[in-house]
């Protein structure tokens, strides 16, 4: 579904008045762009940029978005796996505030049975995130920003924490050496993760664009300044070392702020910024990817120990696990450090127990009760 070929008309945002449609539901979203583009432009973009919130809040996935600029979606031909089909919308209100065009609108979408469902699994793996920094720090040096990385960290930790089990928040960023190889039997660093900070996830980014132009005093004196905002966020499993994730969001909005002004990021008034609102939103659109691409992972859990009561997995409530779960086991042998040796085999077995950050699980037959199993080999969920 295409974005564009949603909106026959983008200029014509005069409120309509439609007929309700049966069975289809109703979403209220809002959207908004820089008045700086120009009336029809911002128009344009705001409109966008809130019939995408609809679908998204309708259960659509979000498929080819590269980056978001000026507030809005970048992408023209914007291709979305979505649950329903969008009829018709009305535009609610239209407001200008902190150099930004507002849109209201109510959307009509149509639920759509023969769209596959996302999926939407019980398992919750654990994610650290790691601090945000600035790859030019000279860039901050307008509003002495240099704490924008941690405050850009707390902010998308906030619109995380609902959706996603978010068990560790790094003071410092850890990023993967891309020069390590990464071949299944080689985890150079996921242990270290998954050992100290009993997570599987590794979220980090780097701020790589807050620039703006120095522009004259008649400028900064009459009107707000154009700033950038670009994010790049990796998603790794350390257990793998894929990368679910890896892509550039990107924001340009007006600077309010007078040229010397020391601007506080941790402060809320500067999220409610014509600056800090378009970042935020940025924020709360990566916070809805991560937590799609980690939606359909396979629980993988390691074995602790064997006692008389059972086999003692690490992964317990916290990360979706419930009695009844089946499992495979994984046998794991370490050849050296960062490399190992691993076997699948077919036996299953069943959670009997589960506790808040671990469970107990026994043989599901008598073939798996022939199996030597040791500490450090590796239960993989079955779905």
């Amino acid at each position: 579904m295409s974005i564009k070929a949603l909106l026959p008309s983008l200029l014509l945002l005069l409120p309509l008045t439609l007929p309700l449609t049966a069975n289809a539901n109703w979403y209220q979203t809002e959207g908004s762009a820089p008045l700086s583009l120009g009336p029809e432009t911002a128009r344009q973009q705001a409109l966008e940029q809130a019939l995408t919130e609809a679908l998204l809040q309708a259960g659509a996935s979000l498929t080819t978005v590269q980056s978001v600029t000026n507030g809005a979606l970048s992408e023209q031909q914007l291709d979305i796996a979505a649950q329903g089909e969008l009829m018709d919308y009305v535009v609610l209100k239209e407001r200008r505030a902190q150099g930004r065009l507002w849109l209201t609108l109510r959307a009509d979408i149509w639920p759509n049975k023969q769209v596959t469902p996302q999926c939407n699994g019980r398992y919750n793996p654990g994610v650290t995130l790691s601090n945000f920094v600035l790859q030019y720090p000279e860039q901050a040096r307008f509003g002495q920003i240099f704490d924008l990385g941690t405050a850009v960290t707390a902010k998308l930790a906030h619109h995380l924490t609902p959706s996603v089990n978010l068990m560790t928040q790094l003071p410092y960023q850890v990023i993967t050496d891309r020069q390590l190889p990464r071949s299944p039997g080689l985890r150079q660093g996921g242990d270290v993760l998954a050992k100290q900070q009993q997570s599987r996830l590794l979220l980090s980014g780097v701020i790589n664009d807050i620039s703006m132009a120095e522009g004259d005093w008649v400028k900064w004196r009459f009107s707000d300044m154009p700033r950038q905002f670009s994010l790049l966020i990796t998603l790794e499993d350390s257990f793998t070392g894929e990368r679910l994730v890896q892509q550039r969001y990107q924001v340009e909005a007006p600077w309010a702020y007078s040229k010397h002004a020391k601007v506080k990021v941790l402060a809320q008034e500067f999220w409610h910024s014509s600056y800090g609102q378009p970042v935020d939103q940025l924020l709360q659109r990566i916070a809805r990817d991560i937590t799609n691409a980690q939606s359909c992972m396979k629980a993988i859990g390691h074995i602790l120990q064997q006692s008389e009561e059972g086999i003692l997995m690490d992964l317990g409530r916290q990360s979706g696990i419930q009695p009844g779960d089946r499992f495979t086991l994984i046998n794991r042998r370490q050849l050296q450090p960062g490399y190992y040796s691993e076997t699948s085999t077919k036996v299953q077995f069943v959670v009997r127990q589960s506790h808040t950050d671990y469970s107990i699980l026994t043989p599901a037959d008598n073939q798996a009760k022939q199996v030597r199993i040791t500490p450090g080999d590796i239960m993989t969920a079955i779905h």
